[in-house]
């Protein structure tokens, strides 16, 4: 049972700290549906083939390429052959003092008793929380009009 105790807050930390992305999917038709695809190609700018705009797809997260990953996989539902990146907006967020009541000795109150001594901190109950930064991503979702014919 004891182990169990050390595990489940381990479990949570280690999914808490994965990236995730957040993706919004808008149909510029909603009645014309296609079957999913296998394939879908990523591009940095519109193809000059003829191609019919099927979605908009919106991505925020912590990483472009998992973004992107996501994108794709969405637009495969749709039955896309390809996603075309519109823009990316990268944005930073400042480091932040947060308060921890652990490290401040007037939370517990000095009336209760303690099996071991209160922790010593020397910037007091307030850490740093470092930057980071974060993505959003636009996307528009294609179908090729013209469809190659199949080599071999």
């Amino acid at each position: 049972m004891t182990i169990l105790h050390f595990l489940a807050p381990g479990l949570i930390f280690l999914l808490a700290s994965c990236s995730t992305v957040t993706t919004k999917v808008v149909e510029l038709d909603p009645g014309r549906k296609y079957p999913p695809t296998e394939n879908v190609e990523v591009l940095l700018q519109k193809p000059a083939r003829p191609h019919v705009e099927i979605a908009l797809i919106e991505s925020s997260g912590t990483s472009e390429a998992d973004m992107l990953n996501e994108a794709r996989e969405k637009a495969r539902a749709l039955g896309a052959d390809a996603v075309v990146k519109l823009e990316t907006e990268r944005m930073y967020h400042p480091p932040m003092a947060v308060y921890d009541p652990w490290y401040d000795p007037f939370y517990w109150g000095y009336y209760r008793p303690r099996f071991y001594p209160p922790l010593y901190h020397p910037w007091g109950a307030y850490h740093v929380v470092g930057g980071y930064y974060t993505y959003n991503m636009k996307a528009v979702a294609i179908k090729y009009a013209d469809k190659p014919a199949a080599a071999g």
